[in-house]
């Protein structure tokens, strides 16, 4: 891995121009974001992007107060609800400014109580799955504009860094934790249909969610190749840095994972 100073380098400013182009998409008011979620008990942001009100803040601090959500209102909340406040969470993307993802989903963790409150629940895992069975990457509207169709992009990394979170892992049952598998090739083979709004990062997040389900499993197969490959080992740390042979590598490795399990 001698080559990691240089692509480190490289990789820093790819996240910052990323950062760049689509955190402004916090902006964009609730009612234009294509997420389509189901009434629920979620919470409902007193303060959002694109109102006077947030115009007003003058340093991201007061952006992070504002956000929080009250403790008795978390405790009460459903997970599904959780979920929606979670993936709605109008600072979300600030994962975006950090070198890798698994440092940034760590960095807004300890800065959102709602995500906080997410990990802990039991059922989080199983509500997430959920939802993420529901999302289509090839339900992209004509008339879309490029500004929504980013959006709709991220929303599928937004949840796949969530699901590749071994604390969410850990709690799905092996049916769910083999469906979660199963959704994350459904995910990234309809991604690279579209490679005009699915970019290599997307493609990233979804081989993240199959790695590290395929990690906490154990497959003795998949964890023997990684004591071996150090890019697949950092990869599957930080949700960064794959290459296209690993990608290869995990895209050929869960099918026979899945075969495995239909067998016994």
């Amino acid at each position: 891995m001698g080559h990691k100073s240089k692509v480190t380098s490289e990789h820093w400013i790819f996240n910052y121009l990323l950062a760049f182009l689509f955190l402004p998409l916090v902006f964009m008011s609730c009612a234009e974001m294509p997420l389509n979620f189901k009434k629920s008990d979620a919470y409902d942001y007193p303060i959002k992007p694109g109102t006077p009100e947030w115009r007003a803040f003058t340093n991201h601090d007061e952006m992070l107060k504002a956000c929080q959500v009250p403790e008795i209102t978390l405790n009460k909340m459903s997970t599904t609800g959780l979920v929606e406040t979670v993936l709605t969470y109008p600072l979300y993307e600030d994962w975006l400014a950090y070198n890798y993802p698994q440092q940034g989903f760590d960095a807004i963790e300890t800065q959102f109580n709602g995500i906080r409150e997410l990990l802990n629940r039991k059922d989080a895992g199983e509500k997430l799955l959920e939802r993420y069975k529901t999302m289509d990457p090839a339900a992209i509207g004509k008339d879309w504009s490029s500004e929504k169709r980013g959006f709709y992009s991220m929303s599928f990394q937004n949840i796949e860094i969530l699901l590749a979170q071994d604390s969410i892992l850990t709690n799905l049952s092996e049916t769910q934790h083999n469906d979660l598998i199963k959704q994350g090739l459904i995910k990234i083979h309809a991604k690279q249909q579209v490679p005009s709004v699915y970019g290599w990062g997307s493609m990233e997040s979804s081989a993240w969610v199959i790695g590290k389900a395929l990690k906490q499993a154990q497959f003795v197969s998949f964890m023997q190749i990684i004591q071996t490959d150090a890019d697949l080992q950092h990869f599957l740390d930080t949700g960064s840095f794959l290459n296209d042979s690993d990608l290869n590598l995990i895209l050929s490795q869960a099918p026979q994972y899945l075969n495995e399990k239909q067998m016994n």
